[in-house]
């Protein structure tokens, strides 16, 4: 199944640890399997890392994949919105979906 353990799975075997904020991984769950293709392409170099994550509350949020180390050296797979109000706009369409 494509999802987003399975996405942690493919990283897992590629020795890399997936980040990513909770609102994002929360927001990203109705579209796991859109989120999985994504990830495994741009893991395969095969996409340039943008994803399109639409907002339950109209228009969408960049969200950008970057390929890093972490302070002590381990790869990482990082996923931040590619704009400053990106996570606000997240946390916004989250907050108004539980409503």
């Amino acid at each position: 199944m494509l999802t987003i353990a399975g996405i942690e799975e493919v990283c897992e075997a590629k020795g890399i640890t997936l980040v990513m904020h909770p609102a994002i991984r929360r927001a990203v769950k109705p579209y796991e399997e859109s989120f999985y293709i994504g990830a495994c392409c741009f893991l395969s170099n095969e996409a340039d890392g943008v994803y399109f994550l639409p907002l339950g509350n109209g228009g969408y949020v960049r969200l950008v994949f970057t390929k890093r180390r972490s302070a002590k050296g381990h790869p990482i797979l990082r996923v931040d919105p590619a704009t400053t109000d990106g996570l606000a706009r997240i946390k916004a369409a989250l907050s108004a979906q539980d409503s």
